[in-house]
């Protein structure tokens, strides 16, 4: 009976987990371009950051401000190969205070520049 009772208080907070990562996922794809922060993040969601990143990193594997830096980043690797915005115009755009931070995430990230991908993998 006593076990019972634990996998159901298990389920009940794995799912509660579940919820908030995924309103935090959702709040970052909707707010990726804007300055975020792990205060402000706090401050939308209701929640303590360190709460958020418990949940996300249970879920997700990744901490918010690394969800954050995936999200942009796979939204850049669009815009690189759909327009021709300049590197900075997409490093903005998606939210990255400057451009050769942009470029050096990118590079770690992807393992090439953002000029060498897209001079790779448009047209």
């Amino acid at each position: 009976m006593l076990r019972m009772m634990d996998l159901a208080q298990h389920d009940t907070s794995e799912s509660h987990a579940v919820e908030i990562a995924e309103q935090t996922e959702t709040y970052i794809r909707n707010h990726y371009a804007e300055p975020l922060s792990n205060a402000s993040l706090a401050d939308a969601l209701h929640f303590h950051y360190n709460y958020l990143t418990r949940c996300m990193k249970r879920v997700y594997g990744l901490t918010p401000m690394e969800y954050l830096t995936d999200y942009r980043l796979e939204q850049a690797k669009l815009l690189l190969l759909k327009t021709e915005l300049s590197i900075a115009g997409i490093a903005e755009r998606t939210g990255f205070e400057s451009a050769a931070y942009f470029s050096r995430r990118f590079a770690q990230q992807i393992g090439i520049s953002p000029l060498r991908f897209r001079k790779r993998y448009s047209r």
